[in-house]
């Protein structure tokens, strides 16, 4: 930068100049000039120079930063001719907030000695805005995804709670069927031997064949026993169905 020559250095100044909100501090932080830009990004109308010049520094930022041992620090730091640099959160002239990408630079004179601080900044609330909005969004979706989560737990515990409900009804209610089923047949196989019991002696008693009796009894004996294992296999055949359905 030393070896450009005035004009090319004026020329590089004036760049900047026309991109960027520039403004210029005395080394105690008072307002010795701005551009243009900077005072429309601080809103304030282009030809208000006067209503900033003399100002101090802190009348963009907020009165308890303003008292701040880490202001005051910033202030050193620039006096003791290091540059600043970042993201920095700034009041508007109407008092609301506005965010810059800055640069504060020191300016020294031949001699060495700094003679004022530039700052360079553009304005970028609305990608600072745009971030913040897409961070809520990020933590408002994580927790309904962990809401969702907490909710998908508690319906397969109660989904198995109400499947070791039911396989519980079915084992009570198969329990009672097969209860049912034994005492038909206890009472039909009772029932058919009473019966069979009196045609036996009344076909003796009266000198009457007793094979086709004894014949029929044993038919009917047969099919009772047959539906009755038929019913207890049905029974079995459900029990085991649901309990390959709950492994599922």
């Amino acid at each position: 930068m030393k070896n450009l020559s005035r004009e090319e250095l004026l020329s590089r100044m004036e760049a900047i100049n026309r991109s960027n909100a520039i403004i210029y501090f005395d080394l105690d932080g008072f307002i010795l000039g701005c551009n243009a830009i900077f005072l429309k990004v601080m809103g304030f109308k282009e030809e208000e120079h006067e209503k900033i010049i003399g100002k101090h520094h802190s009348i963009f930022v907020s009165y308890e930063y303003s008292k701040s041992d880490e202001y005051k620090q910033f202030w050193e730091t620039l006096r003791s001719g290091k540059f600043y640099e970042g993201e920095f959160e700034r009041r508007k002239i109407d008092g609301s907030n506005i965010y810059l990408q800055a640069t504060y630079n020191p300016i020294f004179e031949e001699s060495g000695n700094i003679t004022k601080i530039m700052k360079i900044a553009t304005d970028i609330t609305q990608s600072v805005i745009n971030k913040k909005e897409i961070d809520e969004l990020s933590n408002t979706l994580k927790i309904e995804l962990d809401k969702s989560e907490k909710l998908k737990d508690l319906i397969e515990i109660e989904k198995n709670a109400a499947l070791d409900d039911l396989d519980a009804t079915i084992k009570k209610n198969q329990s009672e069927l097969i209860k049912v089923i034994v005492k038909c047949a206890l009472a039909v196989i009772i029932g058919v031997g009473f019966i069979t019991t009196v045609m036996y002696s009344f076909a003796m008693l009266s000198n009457k064949d007793t094979q086709i009796i004894g014949s029929t009894w044993s038919n009917m004996f047969s099919v009772l026993l047959t539906n009755a294992f038929s019913i207890v296999g049905t029974i079995m055949g459900i029990k085991y169905a649901t309990q390959d359905e709950k492994k599922r």
